[in-house]
């Protein structure tokens, strides 16, 4: 009758370690969603990027068709369109995505999507600085730290000189549609074109 007992206190034992480990799992699950491979900075990993420079985030505009799209002030430009402002799309539905807040400085890598516009992979070289580089989660992907991949960007590249008069003319253009807006935008122009072709038939007739 013991042993019985005993046995049972075990199994009750072994239950409540697996409830716990499976409760571990759940939590530590999400944390391991995003597994960036390590990205040994060089000029020639940088130079695959289209649009390279460091700015601050002055505005945002999140869930613009799974896109945080992002107003940036251009500080230094190593590469892209001669403009002090960019329009930069942070991907949304992403395991590796961050926050991105107004008031942070950025290193943007990213391919362009439009004039002064541009898109970043997550688990490219984009990174944001940390006022301390013990909080900053970047390094265990990039080795260095913020600081030292700007010098590198300054000592690699030529910083191109940034033309105002082009942000001028260009300042609220490439902020993208949200879904609704698109799918009127579609609607019309569908609209127009079956006015216009039945315009056309009843003429040609």
């Amino acid at each position: 009758m013991s042993k019985k007992c005993t046995s049972g206190i075990f199994n009750l034992t072994d239950m409540k370690n697996y409830f716990v480990l499976f409760l571990l799992s759940i939590i530590i699950q999400p944390s391991l969603a995003c597994q960036c491979p390590v990205l040994q900075w060089t000029k020639e990993l940088a130079d695959e990027n289209e649009v390279i420079f460091r700015g601050i985030i002055k505005t945002i505009y999140p869930h613009q068709n799974d896109y945080t799209v992002a107003e940036v002030e251009v500080i230094n430009l190593f590469k892209g369109n001669s403009s002090n402002l960019y329009k930069v799309l942070f991907p949304e539905n992403d395991g590796c995505a961050v926050s991105v807040n107004v008031g942070e400085e950025w290193l943007i890598y990213g391919i362009q999507k439009q004039i002064n516009s541009c898109e970043i992979e997550w688990c490219g070289l984009s990174r944001k600085k940390f006022q301390n580089d013990a909080e900053d989660f970047f390094i265990a992907t990039h080795i260095i730290t913020y600081d030292e991949e700007l010098n590198k960007l300054i000592s690699n590249f030529s910083e191109i000189k940034i033309n105002e008069q082009e942000n001028i003319l260009n300042t609220h253009k490439n902020i993208l549609p949200d879904k609704y807006e698109l799918y009127i935008y579609i609607a019309l122009s569908l609209i127009g074109f079956l006015i216009i072709l039945q315009i056309t038939k009843k003429y040609l007739k």
